[in-house]
C-alpha cells in the first residue's frame, strides 16, 4: 500500500521556508540545487559563489551563513563531511575551510518540491488534447521495441519509452487538475466588467468544445495500444525497463523492488485514465462529463448576467420596494391607488366600441353616464379581438432523425468500403496501387500522412494508426530509390516507391490472420523472387 503522505514528510523538511532566515536558508537550498549538477559538495568559498549564480547579492556576514548551513544540516536537509582533498596554509585556513557541504535526499526532495510549487505558481492553465496522441504515439513504440528480441540498446529505448508515457500522464492529470480550479473560480468570478467576462466566458465555452473533440477521437486508439503492451506481458515490458534504466546501487538495499512497484502503480493510473482493468467509466470520460457540464453552467451564468443587465433590479427587489410603498401609505385609499398603480388592474374601460345604437363616444365619459357596450368573448379571454388561429402540429422528429441516422449510416458504410479496398493483405509497393477514384485516393493519403509522421522503428519501418484506431498502416523504404505513379480523377501523385502495408483492425484491436502485414523485409525479398 502506498504510504500515505501525512504520515512521510515531518516538520522538518519545509521549516527552511518558515524562519526569520527563510530568504536565506531557500537561497542556499537553491544554489546547492544549481551546482549539484557538476559540483554535488561545496566549501566555504564555493557556497558563496554558489549564492552569486543564483542572484543572491545580499552582503552576508560569514557567522551567519554558518549558523544557516548549521541550520539546514540539523533539519536533515544538508550533509557536513571534511573536505580531504583541501589545503591549509594555516590553523586558521584549516578552522575555516575543513568543511563541505552537500543535499541530502531529504534536501533534493524539499528543494524540488519548492521549485515545482514556484512553477505551478507561473504555469499558465491549458489543456491539450495533442497529449493523448503523444502517450498514443509512446504506447505503440513501446508495444514496437517489446516485440523485438531484448538487448541492451534496446531495452534502453523500452525504459526511454515508459517513462515518456508516464511523464505525458503526469502532464495530462496536472493540466486537468489546474483548469478544473481555472474553471471554479471563472465561474464565481463576479466583480469583472460585463463586457470582459462575457467574452472571457465565451471563448472559455469555444475552447471546451474544441477540448471536447480533440479528446473523444484518441480514446479508441489509446484502448487498442494499451492492449498491445499488455499482451507482450506486463511484467516483461517492466523487467526490460528495469534492465535499460541502469539503475545506480545504493546503501541499505536493491532498488529494483521499489521502482519495479512505482512503475505497476502508474501503469495501473493510466488504465484508469482509459481503460480500467475491472469494466469501470475510464477518469477520461469523467473528464468529458466535466467539461459538459462546465460549458452549461458557463451559459447558465452568461444568461444570468444577461437577464441582470436587461433589467435595472431584480423581480425580488421591485417586490421590496412596493412593500415598503404599503407600509409608508397612509391610509387605504392611498394603499388602493398604489396597488392599481403597480399591478394595472384599473377597471375596463373599453372606450374604443360602439354602443349598440352605432354611436361613438368620448373616452372621458363617465360609466354612470355611459350606455352599455358588449364585450366580444374573445377580448374577455385573451384582451386581443385578432383571430388566432389553431396552432400548428408539432412535427414528428423521429421521421427527421431516422433520415439523418440512415445517412450517417450509409456514409460509414461508404467509409468502411473504402477502406476496405485498401487492405493490402501484406507488403505491397506504392505503385501497385494504380489508378485510384478520389475517395480511395484521399483516405489513402491520410494514411501515408500519418505513417509518414511516425517514429522509425528499429526495423526501418514507420507504424501508424488512423485517428479511430481502426486502420493500421506500416511504411518501409526498400532503398531502391524506384519512384511510384498515383493516378487520380483530380491529378497525379509521384513519390517513393515505398513499402506499404495497410490492414483493418478487429473490436479487440489486434490484426486478422488473413490480413496480417508481412514485415518489410518480407515484402522486398517476396518481389524480388518475383522478379
Amino acid at each position: 500500500m502506498e504510504p500515505r503522505p501525512w504520515r512521510v514528510i515531518d516538520a522538518d523538511l519545509l521549516r527552511f521556508t518558515t524562519t526569520d532566515l527563510h530568504e536565506l536558508h531557500v537561497a542556499l537550498m537553491h544554489a546547492f540545487e544549481a551546482a549539484a549538477v557538476l559540483a554535488p559538495a561545496l566549501n566555504l568559498d564555493q557556497v558563496r559563489a554558489a549564492l552569486r549564480s543564483v542572484g543572491w547579492v545580499e552582503p552576508t556576514d560569514e557567522d551567519v551563513l554558518q549558523r544557516a548551513l548549521g541550520a539546514l544540516c540539523g533539519w536533515g536537509l544538508l550533509e557536513a563531511t571534511q573536505d580531504h582533498s583541501a589545503r591549509y596554509a594555516t590553523p586558521e585556513e584549516f578552522e575555516r575551510k575543513n568543511l563541505q557541504w552537500s543535499l541530502t535526499p531529504r534536501g533534493e526532495a524539499a528543494i524540488t518540491g519548492l521549485l515545482a510549487a514556484l512553477e505551478a505558481l507561473r504555469h499558465a492553465v491549458g489543456l491539450q488534447s495533442a497529449v493523448l496522441d503523444a502517450i498514443g504515439d509512446d504506447l505503440a513504440e513501446l508495444a514496437a521495441l517489446g516485440a523485438q528480441l531484448s538487448a541492451p540498446a534496446l531495452d534502453a529505448r523500452i525504459h526511454i519509452a515508459l517513462a515518456q508515457v508516464e511523464r505525458h500522464l503526469e502532464a495530462l492529470v496536472a493540466s486537468v487538475r489546474q483548469f478544473n480550479g481555472h474553471l471554479q473560480r471563472l465561474l464565481r468570478e463576479d466583480g469583472t466588467d460585463d463586457e470582459v467576462f462575457s467574452e472571457v466566458k465565451r471563448r472559455t465555452v469555444g475552447y471546451l468544445e474544441e477540448y471536447v473533440q480533440g479528446v473523444e477521437r484518441p480514446q479508441r486508439r489509446l484502448v487498442t495500444a494499451i492492449g498491445r503492451v499488455e499482451s507482450l506481458g506486463i511484467t516483461t515490458v517492466f523487467d526490460r525497463a528495469l534492465s535499460g534504466a541502469n539503475l545506480a546501487p545504493v546503501a541499505g538495499g536493491d532498488p529494483a523492488p521499489g521502482w519495479l512497484a512505482e512503475r505497476e502503480r502508474r501503469w495501473q493510473g493510466l488504465r484508469a485514465w482509459f481503460h480500467p482493468a475491472d469494466g469501470a467509466e475510464p477518469l477520461v470520460a469523467g473528464l468529458l462529463g466535466i467539461a459538459r457540464t462546465a460549458i452549461i453552467e458557463l451559459l447558465r451564468v452568461l444568461e444570468r448576467r444577461w437577464d441582470s443587465r436587461r433589467r435595472s433590479a431584480s423581480v425580488a427587489q421591485d417586490f421590496r420596494a412596493l412593500a415598503r410603498l404599503f407600509a409608508a401609505a397612509p391610509g387605504a385609499e392611498e394603499a388602493h391607488r398604489l396597488f392599481a398603480a403597480a399591478f394595472g388592474l384599473w377597471s375596463a374601460r373599453h372606450a374604443h366600441l360602439a354602443t349598440a345604437e352605432g354611436e361613438a363616444r368620448a373616452p372621458t365619459t363617465p360609466w354612470t353616464n355611459g350606455a352599455v357596450a358588449d364585450v366580444a368573448p374573445a377580448l374577455r379571454s385573451a384582451g386581443s379581438l385578432a383571430q388566432r388561429g389553431r396552432i400548428g402540429a408539432v412535427g414528428d422528429p423521429a421521421l427527421v432523425r431516422a433520415a439523418r441516422q440512415r445517412d450517417q449510416a450509409a456514409a460509414l458504410a461508404e467509409h468502411d468500403a473504402v477502406r476496405a479496398a485498401l487492405v493490402t493483405g501484406g507488403a505491397v509497393r506504392l505503385s501497385s496501387f494504380g489508378h485510384l477514384d478520389p475517395a480511395r485516393f484521399s483516405e489513402l493519403l491520410a494514411l501515408l500522412a500519418s505513417g509518414l509522421e511516425a517514429p522509425l522503428a528499429a526495423d526501418g519501418s514507420r507504424r501508424a494508426m488512423s485517428l479511430d484506431g481502426r486502420v493500421e498502416v506500416v511504411l518501409a523504404d526498400p532503398g531502391d530509390g524506384r519512384r511510384a505513379r498515383l493516378s487520380t480523377d483530380v491529378g497525379v501523385l509521384t513519390g517513393p516507391d515505398l513499402l506499404v502495408s495497410v490492414g483493418l483492425l478487429d473490436v479487440r484491436g489486434e490484426v486478422p490472420a488473413s490480413r496480417a502485414p508481412a514485415s518489410a523485409a518480407a515484402g522486398v525479398a517476396e518481389e524480388s523472387s518475383g522478379a
